[in-house]
């Protein structure tokens, strides 16, 4: 190694890592060498920090930008779903909206069917209300009301029926007790013979017992009979009681019934009367009511009239608009078009169709195959032609006729459309072709049989029906007829050629015929299938103005003089007004008659009434009085028959004890007989064993019989009430028919205003299910335009949501690379420092070398050299030299300075040895650098084995002229770490 190499870093080379290049040349004694060398490592560090700064700060500016995207697109992200929460929300309650509307829509739809039907039983109803059937269904009330009397009288029998089965149960009821008694008596009587068979089989035997037994017998049965005897005395006298009360009811009852009989006959009379006052009052009812309809029906027609001379449609031309549509046919020219335009709109704002009462209750159906009728056909022309004569009149014009030929004309140009599918929206013009066919087969002149050429007959509106059947009115056919035809005179302007426009208006103005001389055109109005509306203006004079336009005999031709009237709707109304209150008037004296009549009869009928209800009134107290004496009658039969049966009981318990006694005396008078005697007894009380025993068989057929009769009676009873309720079911049934024949008498005469009631019924519910089917339309598509929104927030939600993904990405990136430059900034700065820690250590140790090889020293307080010369930029504080680095020099001395890098990058002192100062340990200096990476220096091998064995110092090598730092592989492995490079393990 050449004695000049001071400086030697070896063991991979510190320095160049740190950006310092350090030559392996001699480190001269001017400290200016390594102080130069720091400047430049100094100037490139700040010139990369301030790169890696601009980085960092550019880093730092990309995250706030991305943190403040992110903030946004969250906050886009909130408004929207705010938003598309709120949309949703929306389409929900509109759905519901829209539910509620479809509901209401139905409801509306069967209330429509259900006025239809009661309008279509009205006009039935109206259909049948002639005076021929109202009569009828008079006599039929009549007969019904005879009929619910003959019920009435026929319940009243069946009731007395019932009274007398019940009667005649009562008594079979008595039957059986009586004979139920009869037959227990006989039973009584039965056990006695048995008795007296065993008393006289005693006797017959002699036993004293049965002899004492038979005189105890005897005096009981003489007791008996005398009870008996008292009893049936005592009962008789009730008996003659009873019949006598009994006899006294039959008379009372006699007499009840016999006020009953004349207070029915008086009660029928007045019956008679209070009918006939009825009948006289219904009659002048009807005719009050009648009549009453009649002016109601006249003051109706009256409103409708008053109402249509009110709305009297009519155009409202605008002052100058005729002049100059007339200056325009001659001269057109943009100024002219330009005037007529804006007096168009004038009009325009002006006119407005007036609805009419009557041409709205005119039901109009038409569609395929279904043209309107002839009736409705010229009913629109002849609106037409009252709409545009007047400005024709302003014009001095021809005003428009109409003939048979006309409306025959325009019906088959419009079905000649319907055959050839001929929709100007969709072709574009008018169906010239199919127009020319027509005007052939008429007769008229025509031109080529081709389409899209010039016709000169018909004024088009486009339509806007679907080929269907249309169910519509008149008054909504008027409504688009007007619309149509004020749109042709007042809006047929060519903004792009302004000089080529107002055909319709020439047309139905009668300009276009204008100046062909004597001329007159005819006019039909007729509407499609498809909506459209067909003017057809047939004027009398061919264009060339030298012949007529029809061929004589042609269809035309042989039509044209049958004319239409065009009606002066004014005068037409105004006297149909007339005719009307003339009318009223006379209706109005005839319902005054008829109400007086009216209050006459209703006095009559007040009086008669009143009659009837005085004598149903007698009739219900005589009734109740026949009633309380037939109840009062029963009760003293029932009283009679029950004593009768408790006498008959006891005289037939008397005459069986006396039987009993007769046979106790015979008994006992039989123990004093001989033996044939005893013996012809028994045989007796044999015998009369048997006939009793007969007898009680008879007595007990006899309580069959009577249980029998009862039962017959009980049946007969019930089937006399189930009359009384059969009566009563065909008296209701029968009072049903009487309502509801009153009910179609009320129908029938009412027939008129229950039939304008049940339209204007239609009328109203049809409005409201068009209004209901508006409301669901309405709801429907504000349904659709919420969707629409929703469909449109719940996309700028998603892309809200990816904007909001795509900035937090942004975010992360951008955060990533500030962590990056900020690394690197840090590892710059780092390396920064090691690097001008170690340039201080070169100028430091330079400085050494400077002051130990020129000798400095200091003297009289100034740094000189070893000749005494002050050394430039070197100072003196507190007796240390002073380098212009400010670092503390010593002064001259031979030593070998170690330095050393620990682990963690910190530049260690170390002991210094002091070849000349024998061995003084003196501490050098005491820094901390960052340890950095070297390039390699050139060394020899002897070098590098010497600096392997050093244990990272570089000692001195014996020449005290040269001052080696050795920074062993330590600073390369401090740099390792730094970057975080780690050693490999496995």
């Amino acid at each position: 190694m050449n004695k000049k190499q001071v400086l030697s870093l070896t063991g991979a080379a510190l320095a160049t890592v740190a950006g310092v290049s350090v030559a392996n040349e001699e480190v001269k004694a001017d400290a200016n060498v390594a102080t130069n060398n720091a400047q430049t490592q100094q100037v490139q560090s700040q010139t990369a920090d301030q790169q890696a700064q601009a980085k960092v700060d550019s880093a730092q500016a990309n995250v706030n930008s991305a943190s403040t995207a992110v903030s946004d697109a969250q906050s886009q992200l909130n408004s929207a779903s705010t938003a598309n929460t709120a949309a949703q929300g929306a389409v929900s309650d509109q759905q519901k909206v829209v539910d509620s509307a479809q509901a209401n829509v139905n409801s509306a739809s069967t209330v429509v069917s259900d006025a239809q039907a009661s309008e279509s039983n009205a006009q039935k109803n109206a259909d049948q209300a002639t005076p021929a059937n109202i009569q009828a269904v008079k006599d039929a009330i009549s007969n019904q009301e005879q009929q619910i009397s003959k019920d009435t009288d026929i319940i009243n029998a069946d009731d007395q029926a019932v009274t007398t089965a019940q009667n005649n149960v009562s008594s079979a009821q008595a039957n059986v007790n009586n004979a139920n008694a009869k037959r227990d008596n006989q039973q009584k009587v039965v056990k006695s013979a048995q008795d007296n068979v065993k008393n006289a089989t005693d006797i017959l035997n002699n036993s004293s017992q049965a002899k004492a037994k038979a005189q105890d017998s005897l005096d009981a049965a003489n007791a008996k009979v005398n009870n008996d005897t008292n009893a049936v005395n005592t009962k008789q006298g009730e008996v003659d009681t009873a019949t006598e009360a009994k006899k006294n009811a039959d008379a009372d009852l006699a007499k009840a019934q016999d006020a009953e009989k004349a207070a029915q006959k008086d009660k029928d009379a007045k019956q008679t009367v209070a009918d006939q006052t009825k009948a006289a009052l219904d009659t002048a009812n009807a005719a009050v009511k009648d009549t009453q309809a009649n002016v109601d029906a006249i003051n109706d027609k009256l409103a409708n009239v008053q109402d249509a001379l009110n709305n009297i449609n009519t155009i409202n031309i605008p002052n100058g608009y005729a002049d100059i549509l007339k200056e325009y046919h001659s001269s057109p020219s943009a100024d002219l078009n330009s005037k007529l335009t804006s007096l168009g709109e004038e009009a325009l704002k002006n006119n407005e169709y007036k609805p009419n009462k009557d041409d709205q209750s005119v039901k109009v159906t038409f569609g395929p195959n279904q043209p309107l009728s002839v009736e409705i056909e010229t009913k629109l022309t002849q609106f037409v032609a009252s709409l545009v004569n007047p400005l024709r009149k302003e014009l001095g014009l021809e005003q428009l006729t109409i003939n048979q030929g006309s409306l025959d004309f325009a019906q088959s140009v419009s079905q000649q459309y319907e055959k050839d599918n001929w929709n100007m929206w969709e072709k574009g013009w008018h169906d010239t072709k199919g127009i020319n066919e027509v005007a052939s087969n008429f007769g008229l002149q025509h031109g080529p049989f081709k389409d899209y050429l010039n016709q000169m007959y018909e004024d088009l509106s486009s339509g806007n029906d679907s080929a269907g059947t249309v169910e519509t009115t008149l008054n909504e056919l008027k409504d688009r007829v007007y619309g149509s035809t004020i749109s042709m005179l007042f809006a047929d302007g060519d903004s792009t050629n302004p000089t080529n426009g107002w055909g319709h208006a020439f047309s139905l103005s009668g300009l276009m015929y204008d100046g062909f001389g004597e001329n007159n055109e005819s006019l039909g109005v007729m509407i499609d299938d498809m909506g459209q509306i067909h003017y057809l203006i047939v004027p009398s004079t061919a264009t060339d103005s030298s012949t007529t336009n029809a061929v004589d005999n042609g269809k035309y031709a042989t039509e044209m003089n049958n004319k239409v009237e065009i009606p002066d709707q004014f005068a037409l109304l105004t006297n149909q007004k007339n005719n009307l209150t003339k009318k009223l008037e006379l209706v109005n004296n005839s319902l005054q008659s008829a109400k007086t009549d009216q209050a006459t009869k209703q006095k009559a009928n007040d009086v008669s009434q009143a009659a009837l209800t005085a004598a149903n009134q007698v009739l219900t107290v005589a009734q109740n009085n026949v009633n309380a004496k037939t109840n009062a009658v029963k009760t003293t039969n029932d009283n009679l028959t029950k004593a009768q049966n408790e006498l008959a009981q006891l005289q037939s318990q008397l005459r069986a004890d006396q039987a009993s006694q007769k046979q106790a005396q015979a008994d006992v008078d039989s123990f004093a007989a001989d033996i044939a005697t005893k013996q012809a007894n028994l045989q007796k009380a044999n015998d009369n064993l048997k006939a009793e025993q007969g007898r009680l068989g008879i007595a007990q057929g006899n309580l069959d019989n009577a249980n029998k009769a009862l039962t017959d009676a009980n049946n007969n009873l019930a089937q006399k009430k189930q009359a009384v309720e059969n009566d009563k079911v065909t008296l209701k049934a029968d009072n049903d028919k009487l309502a509801q024949l009153q009910s179609n008498l009320s129908d029938l005469q009412n027939a008129p205003k229950l039939l304008a009631d049940a339209k204007q019924a239609i009328a109203d519910a049809q409005k409201k299910l068009a209004d209901a089917q508006s409301q669901l339309t309405n709801a429907t598509n504000k349904l659709n335009d919420l969707k629409t929104t929703a469909a449109a927030t719940q996309a700028n939600l998603t892309t809200a949501q990816q904007k909001v993904t795509e900035a937090v990405k942004a975010q992360s990136d951008a955060q990533e690379a500030l962590t990056q430059a900020k690394n690197e900034l840090s590892a710059l700065q780092q390396k920064k420092a090691l690097a001008k820690q170690i340039a201080e250590q070169q100028a430091k140790l330079a400085a050494e070398k400077e002051a130990k090889d020129n000798g400095y020293h200091v003297e009289n307080n100034n740094v000189v050299d070893s000749k005494g010369n002050n050394v430039q930029g070197w100072t003196v504080k507190n007796g240390q030299m002073i380098d212009p680095n400010n670092e503390v020099i010593e002064q001259a001395a031979s030593e070998t300075t170690n330095i050393s890098v620990n682990n963690k990058g910190e530049v260690k002192p170390q002991v210094l040895a002091d070849t000349k100062s024998n061995g003084d340990v003196r501490k050098q200096t005491k820094k901390t650098v960052a340890a950095v990476a070297t390039t390699p220096v050139n060394q020899t091998r002897e070098q590098y084995k010497q600096q392997l064995k050093s244990n990272n110092q570089l000692p001195q090598t014996g020449n005290d002229s040269n001052t080696i730092l050795s920074l062993a592989g330590v600073a390369m492995v401090t740099m390792l770490g730094l970057f975080g490079i780690k050693k490999r393990e496995y």
